[in-house]
């Protein structure tokens, strides 16, 4: 049968952080020659939901979530629902769990990620399926390098993740896995996938930068990114003064309409 490109760790504007439309994401995957996408926005899986409807049998995409935990971020794939951020890694998994999903430790130890899970992985290390030990949004390669040695010596299967943001170019890290159904099949082709590990230019980093200091200096959200976004950044200080607004990133009365 014939192998499948499988890109994992893709964002749209549903996540504050992402400029990339759903229908725009699945056809830059078409492009690009990949079969699936396992999508995983911040907070958030109606992105995944719309690039499916956009697919049209075109490209394969799983649902996924990038979770915020008090301990990190987790991925959760193979979703059927949202999942609450703000609670521990544990209570996360579990959720995932309930659903039947496959656990997904991101960045586990990048520095340059607020909400990487650094030293809790060593305590949910057991509740993992797999650990991303290549991101191709991170220029510190010896932060992979670490996360590829943990996987080693705990006996979990490793993927490649894109964690991509931006229009543009969309898988430069994949693996080419075996045709796979569910996700107990998805795990077990990922065991023996080839991994590509390759990284975003020179101009995605630049533009990356460029958000990260708008985030930190303005009060709104820079033009096209997180369109259709529960979650936003906290204003800078001297914003929220002026425009008094509050530094919690979730509104309390949307977290209620989506969890109740």
């Amino acid at each position: 049968m014939t192998p499948i490109r499988t890109a994992i760790h893709l964002h749209t504007n549903h996540s504050f952080d992402s400029n990339r439309t759903p229908r725009d994401l699945i056809d830059q995957a078409v492009l690009e020659g990949i079969g699936c996408v396992a999508i995983t926005d911040h907070d958030a899986i109606d992105g995944a939901f719309e690039a499916q409807r956009c697919a049209g049998g075109r490209t394969r995409v799983i649902i996924g979530e990038e979770v915020s935990t008090r301990d990190g971020h987790v991925i959760g794939l193979f979703l059927k629902r949202w999942i609450e951020p703000g609670r521990s890694a544990e209570e996360t998994i579990e959720a995932i769990r309930r659903q039947g999903g496959l656990v997904l430790a991101p960045h586990p130890f990048a520095t340059l990620c607020d909400d990487s899970l650094h030293g809790a992985i060593e305590r949910i290390a057991h509740l993992i399926d797999a650990v991303e030990i290549h991101n191709a949004q991170n220029v510190l390669a010896w932060q992979d390098r670490r996360a590829a040695s943990f996987a080693r010596q705990a006996g979990l299967p490793a993927y490649v993740g894109c964690d991509g943001h931006l229009s543009g170019r969309l898988a430069p890290a994949y693996q080419v896995m075996s045709p796979f159904a569910g996700p107990s099949d998805f795990l077990a082709s990922l065991g023996s996938a080839k991994l590509v590990a390759k990284r975003y230019g020179l101009g995605y980093f630049a533009r990356m930068g460029m958000r990260h200091v708008w985030d930190k200096l303005m009060p709104i959200a820079l033009p096209g990114y997180g369109v259709n976004a529960l979650r936003r950044p906290p204003a800078a200080a001297w914003a929220r003064r002026i425009l008094r607004r509050p530094a919690q990133s979730f509104p309390a009365a949307v977290l209620h309409e989506r969890v109740g």
